[in-house]
């Protein structure tokens, strides 16, 4: 193709003998192959893609080397160019200028050259006259010289054992003619074809290959052995006779088992067992479509290379529980679904309306997949000593026992894939360059004979976390800025298709493991480490959701586990020190610290949880730089959080927290500035999952259970701080916001399949709805939100709320009956304790349930008997029909309780026994308050000065206090405020109650007068001091109460006024007035 130019007349056509000597060095260090390689790729590059400038009317004319310098982008390195064109075209120099050795060539300068040529083409088209085609660098032309570089001779071949494939030409063309991508398939068509080609090449073409083996009718063992041999072969080259008999002969029997076992789950067995003497006899004809022999082959190559890959990586997928959970469906209120509970009102736009769509057809799942791993040989144990034994270790066969669970809404093979990229990828320190979620590929199943036999094949690659970040910067596809994208297959055999296609994702994932390079061992190890952790945080979370509800007992259990000895360490004043100075913690390590920060913010105690953020800081600022991976953006979402419930916690009375926030107005601000910068973190997971079309992992639990607090946070801001929120639509838009907010953070939360938050966000819902009721007297007119409407709305999300928090509700009140009056081997005082970590807790005493017509029964605490004589008519209602059957048990009870008792209050049905409902919604609002508040007192033991915590029980529906040591700040003087207003109510219209029992519970709000001091808080002053102007308000408000009469005299008027002057001053209204 060379064009004729005139031939380059300089001085470097003199022999270099410096590099002729360079050449014999280098000819030492480079095998006759690689010269012979390198010399083919010159070759072609310069006979067929370089313009030569061969000036053939010259007497013995040259290549010109400036010019081929120049294409190939080597002007600065024309000795390189000379020593090309004088080994690899030694026809045009004389004896002397001739040069033995070929310069070696890497695949960067390859690169570099290819790059050249291509620049100077596309620079000579400019010059090229119409009546000619240009000359192109084509695609296939770049392609040919990569082959070529990389392309292995006979002899190499027969060195690494790697048989000659007479058709891998032929293959290698058509995988260069298929992703051309002119002529080639479009990018959408890539799986269909991978699926055709894998399902022709398995069903036809291996299938012929054993009919050649022999003429004679194979049996199943037949097809088993022949089939494992041949991949003995490939695997297992070289091992000793014996051993490879024994193998084969293991591996065949595995087969022959797992087929038993499929036959009982067809029923095949049946068939051969029952009728065996029937098909002796010839009634009966074998029906091959039963198990046929394509399916063999399948069954057996998958397991033999399943076996040889879990040698390595032995993770194993045991069972699978499959669960379908509240709160979903949900309807939309429509005059066909009566019974919606989403309100077509608050759907803003087009887009809210699409979010909702199809939830009425969708259900969530919660799904717990066990596994187990076999240890390390030597494997120390991570979490030693008595708390060991919350990993299930199988000493026997040396394997660890575990679960993972996932929730949300989707297919339940997404969520068992979910749990299994959680399993094999998340908190792996080895594997903290990848993104913890395989970008999956391909996922086909086969179905095979009558009997619906599958083989699920799965095919995935692993993605670095830079290159999913360069991609979503670059806004470019994932595919476009990967240089490398090594894929890894894996595939299972069997009759269930959850479980193979489950297996099968496995086994895929397994293999992606393993190509990455990682030590076993060292992977093995660090799993181990991550599921002992996980069990000592999931053990501990449990002591705070359920018995005995204690964040200390939580967190003395893992400062006994997770923290002992490693990652932070805090002295009695909770001065934090690092064990590992600027080094990351577990994943699991950063959750529990989090979460240990999130409860301490839920309990009001702001100062020791800033103690706790700041502990966080180094490492927060690390991972933004990228030099810390185990910190994700979930985390950073979940610290946003409770960064906003710092700041809106601000009270303005402590001196420490005023340098940082002058006035609520600020500290209003910044809360809702950590909002959104949650939100931020949880979007930029979405744009990571898009890139790498996992989409369909947002659906699982946490991206949901977050995004719903973030929109459930931001409507307590418009609740009790409406003043301060930036809102353009006035005060009517304020209140209704809210109620916005609240719908969307309901359906995030049953997308999650948390019918808890669910329940505590409808019931917040409920008393906006009731609040909406009461100040509709704002203008502009309500239209769309009558009163009645609004009542009616909250009524039914609140006995939505109860069905969903029913299991939760049941749950709790098991654990507090199944522990009450237990026995232990600590007692102080006469009172027995259990030890929870480095906590001591006092045990629930023996509880001796009242009926509600009990009354000369009085709800009491013996101490000196240790029994608790309790009513729990409110708390628990058990209904023949189970759905409507209530438990207000657990810390979070308080929630529903506060929305029952605001309903109860404020409803308008039967008027006539308004007086009645008012004073079962005192008895609602005194256990929420009791529920709420701190129900353990810190005592110090004389004996060994350790500190244990004592429960805290008084008289009458205040029992309930003394169950849980965890408190939730803000209802535990919501309670108490609502408490007062009933009783106000009732004092106004005619009651026994007087105005020193309202002025009791007024006595103990956080108010600018109440100077109390917390102890052992790290110095803060009070609980809830966010709320002293509202406080201030409120008390003053009853003040004028006593005074002022109302003008008004039924019950009903006198409810009316006052519920709705509350519900302004709790907005944070101003200038109430009796």
């Amino acid at each position: 193709m060379a064009k004729r130019t005139k031939k380059s007349a300089n001085m470097d056509n003199l022999p270099n003998h410096e590099s002729s000597d360079q050449d014999l060095q280098n000819l030492g260090r480079r095998s006759l192959e690689d010269q012979q390689r390198d010399k083919s790729v010159y070759k072609y590059l310069l006979q067929c893609l370089s313009d030569l400038g061969i000036n053939e009317k010259q007497e013995n004319a040259k290549p010109n080397e400036r010019s081929i310098a120049e294409q190939w982008h080597q002007k600065n390195n024309r000795i390189f160019i000379r020593r090309v064109l004088r080994s690899v075209l030694p026809e045009y120099y004389s004896q002397e200028e001739r040069v033995s050795v070929v310069p070696g060539l890497t695949l960067g300068k390859l690169v570099e050259i290819l790059a050249g040529i291509q620049n100077y083409w596309a620079k000579q088209r400019l010059n090229t006259p119409e009546s000619e085609v240009p000359r192109i660098l084509t695609r296939a032309e770049k392609l040919r010289a990569f082959r070529k570089f990389y392309q292995l001779t006979l002899e190499e071949k027969e060195k690494l054992n790697l048989s000659v494939h007479p058709g891998e030409p032929m293959l290698q063309e058509f995988l260069a003619i298929v992703t051309d991508p002119v002529k080639g398939l479009k990018t959408e068509d890539v799986i269909p074809f991978y699926k055709r080609v894998t399902n022709l090449f398995y069903n036809s073409f291996k299938k012929l290959e054993l009919k050649k083996k022999s003429s004679l009718p194979l049996s199943i063992t037949d097809i088993i052995k022949i089939n494992v041999e041949l991949f003995l072969e490939d695997h297992y080259q070289g091992i000793n006779e014996n051993l490879k008999i024994q193998k084969t002969k293991e591996l065949v029997n595995k087969v022959c088992r797992e087929i038993s076992r499929i036959e009982l789950q067809t029923g095949f067995r049946q068939y051969k067992s029952l009728l065996k003497d029937d098909m002796f006899r010839g009634e009966l004809q074998p029906d091959i479509s039963l198990l046929p022999h394509n399916f063999i082959e399948h069954l057996t190559r998958s397991l033999v290379e399943n076996e040889i890959l879990t040698d390595e990586f032995p993770i194993h997928l045991k069972q699978l529980e499959i669960e379908k959970i509240h709160p979903l469906p949900l309807y939309v209120k429509t005059e066909e679904q009566k019974f919606g509970l989403l309100n077509p009102l608050l759907l803003d736009d087009e887009e809210d309306e699409e979010d909702v769509v199809g939830l009425e057809r969708q259900f969530a799942y919660k799904v717990k997949i066990h596994f187990y791993v076999k240890v390390p040989d030597d494997y120390q144990a991570w979490i030693e000593g008595e708390y060991h034994q919350i990993s299930f270790f199988n000493q026997n066969e040396n394997k660890l026992e575990f679960f993972e669970e996932i929730t949300g809404i989707g297919s339940p093979i997404y969520h068992i894939i979910s749990a299994i990229n959680r399993v094999l990828f998340s908190d792996i320190p080895a594997l903290s360059n990848y993104f913890p979620v395989a970008r999956n590929l391909l996922t086909n199943n086969e179905f095979f004979g009558s009997s619906s036999l599958v083989w699920s094949y799965s095919l995935v690659n692993l993605c670095k976390k830079d290159d999913i970040d360069k991609a979503i910067n670059s806004n470019k596809n994932y595919e476009e800025i990967i240089s490398s994208d090594e894929t890894a297959y894996g595939e299972y055999c069997g009759f269930d298709s959850v479980e193979i296609a489950a297996k099968a994702a496995l086994q895929a994932r397994l293999r992606a493991i393993k190509q990455t390079g990682i030590n076993p061992v060292v992977y093995l190890t660090e799993l181990c480490h991550r599921v002992e952790e996980i069990n000592a945080l999931r053990k501990a979370e449990s002591y705070l959701d359920f018995y005995p509800f204690s964040l200390k007992a939580m967190e003395g259990y893992l400062n006994q586990t997770v923290f002992r000895g490693r990652y932070r360490i805090a002295n009695s004043q909770l001065k934090f020190s690092e064990i590992n100075d600027g080094k990351p913690w577990s994943a699991v390590a950063y959750n529990a610290h989090l979460n240990i920060t999130e409860n301490y913010l839920k309990e009001g105690l702001y100062r020791i949880a800033k103690k706790y953020l700041d502990v966080l800081e180094p490492h927060i600022e690390n991972a933004k730089i990228g030099s810390n991976q185990c910190f994700d953006d979930f985390m950073f979402a979940k610290y946003e959080l409770c960064k906003f419930r710092y700041h809106y916690l601000t009270d303005l009375e402590d001196l420490e927290i005023r340098q940082l926030h002058s006035d609520r107005a600020i500290a209003i601000r910044a809360a809702t500035d950590s909002l959104d910068n949650a939100e931020r973190y949880l979007k930029n997971i979405l744009k990571k999952y898009y890139a790498i079309s996992a989409c369909v992992q947002s659906n699982f639990h946490p991206f949901f259970y977050l995004l719903s607090r973030v929109y459930a946070h931001r409507a307590k801001l418009y609740i009790f701080t409406s003043s301060y929120i930036d809102r353009g639509g006035g005060r009517w838009d304020g209140l209704i916001k809210p109620i916005s907010l609240l719908e969307k953070a309901r359906i995030y939360a049953a997308r999650d399949g948390n019918p808890a938050i669910y329940a505590y966000w409808s019931a917040y819902q409920s008393w906006c709805y009731i609040m909406v009721a009461y100040l509709g007297d704002y203008q502009p007119s309500p239209t769309k939100f009558p009163r009645e409407e609004c009542l009616h709305w909250a009524k039914r999300l609140i006995e939505h709320a109860l069905i969903c928090y029913k299991n939760i509700g049941k749950k709790s009140y098991q654990k507090i009956k199944d522990n009450g009056g237990r026995i232990t081997d600590v007692s102080i005082d006469d009172k027995y304790y259990k030890n929870y970590g480095d906590v001591l807790i006092q045990v629930v005493p023996l509880i001796q349930e009242l009926s509600e017509q009990n009354g000369e029964y009085k709800q009491i605490y013996e101490s000196e008997n240790n029994v608790i004589k309790i009513d729990f008519s409110i708390l628990k209602k058990i209904c023949t029909d189970d759905n409507k059957s209530t438990y207000l048990f657990g810390t979070h009870s308080c929630i529903l309780l506060f929305g029952m008792g605001i309903l109860e209050l404020c409803d308008d049905e039967n008027e006539s026994q308004l007086g009645l409902k008012i004073k079962k919604a005192i008895r609602m609002f005194t256990y929420c308050s009791a529920i709420a508040e701190d129900g353990k007192k810190l005592k110090r033991n004389r004996d060994n000065e350790t500190f244990y915590l004592e429960r805290i029980f008084s008289e009458g529906d205040c029992l309930v206090r003394g169950f849980y040591p965890h408190r939730l700040t803000q209802f535990a003087d919501l309670g108490k405020i609502w408490t007062a207003t009933c009783k106000s109510i009732l004092l106004l219209y005619n009651s026994t109650y007087d105005w020193q029992q309202i002025n009791q519970l007024l006595e103990t709000l956080p108010t600018s007068s109440n100077q109390s001091i917390l102890d052992s808080a790290c110095r803060q002053k009070r609980y809830n001091g966010h709320l002293e102007s509202h406080c201030d308000r409120l008390v003053d408000y009853f003040e004028q109460l006593k005074v002022k009469k109302l003008n008004v005299d039924s019950l009903m008027e006198i409810r009316n006024k006052i519920v709705r002057d509350i519900f302004k001053i709790m907005r944070g209204e101003s200038e109430v007035k009796v």
